[in-house]
């Protein structure tokens, strides 16, 4: 007779059923207000070691977006060589305010919602992390679909028909019946792969690093044998004088922002590393990656007009032409992998993140990366988005002058103002140090107001380009990131010098301090009190 099973299905209705049971060892005041993914990360779950971090970035870098970034900088109007230079010292820039920020992470172990505390105040931190959240919703769902270009190729690779199905969708959707199919197969194949803890995520991005590095080096081959250097290296710059200068500033700007989020959200995967010196390799990783692959993209496009006798920055629209079935859906999986890795470092981690953050009672990691593939993947329709007018897509883009000023403050805070001291405790409790006035560090709020505004007018002519502004500010936008970066750090500091915020800094005197990693996450209990004799710090 076969056993009975009974399901009771009344049981996922109630609160109690989705509430998370979370041991106590937060720091945090209350229950509920931590779990084990927003904790402070103990030292048996720090499994990342220095290679782990090139195998992210060689994974994130041999992407199509980066070779595409490329050809937005030879399109201003710049050589090949002066490309390459400002790629150069873009990906410096960002190489260094993505150490700097990473390097909270890997020395104290927290996540950016939690390091963002000592910055912006108890409850303003929630802002940044809402800010970020929306973001990368909306570009997990953008990466998906570029993900789902790589996956058309590879169905049409083994289902040659596929080409040729008829579409069932009105124009007005945005995207075709076949396509959609492939973006249903992508978002199915990447699901799981979100599920897997960031502390294990170091295996999977291994795997993705060698398919998509021997992928790029492939079609490199293939271009250089096949069509030569072709006409791109021929051709000399058509700028001079303050317009090339422009043009290189804007080729700067070009190559850090889309890293932008990876400098506020690195602490979500440094804090898992073994050492704090892991940090510090993101310096020479980062330039050595999206140099080699920006340039290969340059290579790639130049050969590919030679064959075709047309222009195509996006590898994938080359592949897409290849008669060999077998080469083409190789190629494709490798970069739709590399794709998928993108979407998980830059924006799945974070927003699971994120969302652990807000709602700790209820979320962590794994259900945040649920909704995030939910949410991001359908309900943001990135289909539409990409086939939208270009304001949209120039919105997004734009948003950087707001999360650069929140990557410059965090950066000056804790390196200059607070000199890399933090009571770690205290950025879990709401009546702890980091409170500052109602939770809200006033000289963050402050830098904010003076410096996101400066550059709106030129974000809304380039959104709207029939909305007329000065020269000067057409060009100083095209600086964004640059300029936003810089005055922040310099209203902060200036703000933190003139009133320096005492109640929140560190002091050597009458507080105990613990080596960084004999420091667990029960270290101490949410019901110890806040005395400064009991108190633990990470600090190094």
């Amino acid at each position: 007779m076969w056993p009975s099973l009974h399901f009771n299905y009344r049981q996922w209705l109630t609160k109690e059923y989705w509430r998370l049971h979370v041991t106590r060892a937060s720091y945090a005041t209350r229950d509920g207000w931590s779990n084990e993914d927003v904790d402070v990360v103990p030292a048996e779950k720090r499994t990342w070691r220095t290679i782990d971090f090139l195998w992210l970035w060689l994974s994130d870098g041999a992407n199509v977006g980066t070779m595409q970034q490329a050809g937005s900088i030879v399109a201003l109007g710049l050589s090949w060589r002066e490309a390459a230079v400002a790629i150069a010292i873009g990906n410096i820039i960002i190489a260094a305010a993505v150490t700097l920020n990473g390097a909270i992470g890997s020395r104290h172990h927290i996540p950016f919602s939690i390091a963002s505390r000592a910055s912006m105040g108890f409850y303003f931190s929630y802002f940044a992390v809402a800010s970020r959240l929306v973001l990368g919703l909306l570009y997990f769902g953008i990466n998906t679909y570029i993900g789902a270009s790589c996956m058309l190729i590879m169905l049409e690779a083994i289902w040659p028909s596929l080409r040729t199905y008829p579409n069932a969708l009105p124009a007005s959707a945005g995207v075709t019946s076949n396509k959609l199919i492939a973006y249903f197969v992508f978002w199915i194949l990447q699901f799981p792969l979100l599920l897997i803890h960031p502390r294990k995520m170091r295996w999977l991005f291994f795997v993705k690093s060698v398919c998509a590095v021997v992928a790029a080096f492939a079609l490199l081959g293939w271009a250089v044998q096949t069509g030569g250097a072709g006409p791109i290296f021929e051709q000399s710059s058509r700028l001079t004088g303050s317009d090339k200068s422009w043009a290189y500033v804007a080729g700067i700007n070009i190559a850090i922002s889309g890293k932008t989020t990876l400098a506020i959200n690195m602490s979500d995967l440094t804090r898992y590393a073994k050492k704090p010196s892991a940090a510090y390799w993101q310096m020479l990783f980062i330039p050595l990656v999206y140099w080699i692959f920006s340039f290969i993209g340059i290579v790639v496009a130049s050969a590919g007009q030679a064959i075709y006798n047309e222009l195509y920055w996006d590898p994938t629209s080359i592949i897409a032409l290849w008669t060999n079935r077998a080469a083409a859906f190789f190629c494709a999986f490798a970069f739709g992998l590399a794709t998928l890795g993108t979407n998980i470092s830059t924006n799945s981690i974070a927003t699971s993140n994120d969302f652990a953050f807000l709602l700790p009672r209820w979320l962590n990691l794994r259900r945040g990366a649920i909704i995030t593939s939910l949410v991001g993947g359908w309900a943001t329709c990135p289909w539409k988005i990409q086939a939208s007018a270009k304001s949209l897509t120039t919105f997004l883009s734009g948003y950087v002058i707001v999360l650069a000023p929140l990557v410059a403050i965090m950066v000056v805070d804790y390196w200059f103002v607070r000199d890399r001291r933090l009571d770690v405790a205290s950025l879990y409790r709401n009546e702890g140090r980091y409170r500052y006035n109602g939770g809200v560090n006033w000289r963050a709020l402050v830098t904010l107001v003076i410096v996101v505004p400066v550059n709106l007018p030129g974000l809304i002519h380039a959104i709207n380009a029939s909305i007329p502004v000065s020269t000067g500010y057409a060009n100083f936008y095209k600086a964004s990131w640059l300029t936003s970066v810089s005055m922040a750090a310099i209203v902060y500091v200036a703000l933190s010098l003139l009133i320096p915020p005492k109640d929140s800094l560190v002091d050597d005197m009458g507080t105990v301090y613990a080596d960084q990693d004999s420091v667990s996450a029960d270290t101490m209990k949410p019901s110890e009190g806040v005395d400064k004799r009991t108190r633990v710090n990470e600090v190094v």
